[in-house]
């Protein structure tokens, strides 16, 4: 019982905002260490897991981006060719919110990295203050940012909390090419073009007739690509690799960041290790290593047994596979609403062997049917990085509201059933 008071304790302060992340994470730590039988093991067992080490080498990663200008590089030259059109340049932004997805495991760096050139972008083009462009231009990448980087296994701190409480609590290793294969067709491509088509609906504008090619950006064009940038593509390049190739060598994603990152903090000279220490926040790594430790507790407390009687009046055996994984749907996203994106996984992944018991899925649906609920983003409160965009960029709690409403809805109708779709080709469920 103690461990489930614990576990309530922190998932309230967590939902609520009412202590900072960090203080809860340390809370829940401390309280299952001296207040439970648990042992050290169990409850710091998030610190071995590698999506710890994955979310300490997104921070480096992050921070090399920035001191070394190739991120704000890339993406203004990106940007530069999506000027001709208001919806080109919705989906332009869309489109570079996921490609950084796959190269920095980071949503808030991604979005401290996009947001100024994004609204650098808008003075450009006339999108000024109080435009309604600009509001779509910012909600469209931010929320790109944080729901389309689900299909990505690395990119942000819910799928690393799924991820690693999968490998500790289930013994099941999610490979990366295997989890794009199942979730970027929809959860990427089609909820992307979700993503375009509201903005432009909810937001309509046009971009004024003016050469978008500003001084800043002849300059930086101008400007050969200087040593360390190179040597950090080359890093991000090695990265991008031994993740894609993880069936063949078997080495974690999240060791295969902790090797970048010390290259970057080493040898490659691209990080200041003490200016690391200043400047990065730390406290998302609190939570992810507290997090992978509630889900380790709940485990060996048997908590998560004391729901299957409510699991059972869910009668998914008596289903076939459609309604089945309709409220599966449901449910990740109704744990969503109470604990947030990031902290939804913990409570999910360690009931997937309850709830495919008997299930017309497999165990492998039943977990990733999660990330279609965490990537749902209704109320703007269930993702931390999209509130610091709205903050960055002045975005008001109503149009962000509107937009993740309107979002939702729309792929409630086209993301959930095209995934079941694509399941269903790739042999994953089987619908008929």
């Amino acid at each position: 019982m103690s461990v489930a008071v614990a576990v309530l304790l922190c998932l309230s302060y967590w939902a609520t905002g009412w202590l900072p992340d960090f203080l809860v994470s340390l809370l829940l730590m401390f309280l299952l260490a001296t207040c439970t039988s648990l042992g050290a093991d169990v409850v710091f067992s998030g610190f071995t897991s590698s999506a710890f080490w994955l979310v300490f080498s997104g921070a480096v990663i992050g921070m090399a981006l920035n001191v070394t200008g190739l991120g704000e590089r890339v993406a203004s030259r990106l940007a530069d060719h999506c000027g001709h059109a208001y919806g080109l340049a919705l989906a332009g932004f869309v489109a570079i919110a996921f490609a950084l997805g796959i190269v920095m495991p980071s949503t808030l760096g991604r979005i401290a990295i996009l947001t100024p050139i994004v609204l650098s972008f808008c003075e450009r083009v006339g999108l000024t203050q109080g435009r309604p462009g600009r509001h779509g231009l910012i909600l469209a990448t931010a929320l790109a940012s944080c729901e389309l980087s689900t299909a990505i296994l690395p990119a942000n701190l819910p799928n690393l909390v799924m991820a690693g409480t999968a490998e500790t609590v289930l013994g099941l290793r999610l490979g990366y090419g295997e989890y794009a294969v199942a979730l970027v067709p929809t959860l990427a491509v089609v909820r992307g073009i979700v993503l375009v088509v509201v903005a432009k609906w909810l937001f309509p504008d046009r971009l004024a007739a003016r050469d978008i090619a500003h001084k800043a950006d002849i300059a930086m064009s101008a400007t050969p690509v200087r040593a360390d940038e190179k040597r950090l593509l080359a890093a991000l390049s090695l990265m991008l690799v031994l993740w894609l190739t993880e069936p063949w060598h078997h080495v974690a994603a999240g060791w295969v960041g902790l090797g970048i990152a010390l290259l970057c903090l080493g040898p490659l000279r691209l990080v200041n290790p003490d200016a690391f220490l200043k400047q990065v926040k730390l406290a998302p790594l609190w939570f992810v290593a507290a997090i992978i430790g509630l889900t380790a507790a709940v485990d060996h407390a048997g908590l998560a047994n004391a729901l299957r009687p409510l699991l059972a009046r869910l009668d998914l055996a008596q289903m076939s596979t459609m309604p089945a994984y309709l409220v599966l749907v449901a449910l990740s996203m109704a744990l969503t609403f109470l604990v947030t994106s990031n902290a939804a996984p913990a409570l999910y992944t360690p009931l997937v062997p309850a709830l495919a018991a008997g299930a017309p899925l497999g165990v492998k649906a039943v977990l990733l049917t999660q990330a279609i609920g965490i990537s749902t983003i209704a109320l703007p409160y269930q993702a931390p990085p999209l509130v610091l965009a709205m903050a960055l960029a002045g975005i008001g709690i109503r149009d962000a509201t509107r937009y993740c409403l309107a979002t939702a809805c729309v792929a409630l109708l086209t993301v959930v059933p095209l995934t079941a779709l694509w399941w269903h080709v790739t042999g994953m469920l089987r619908l008929f």
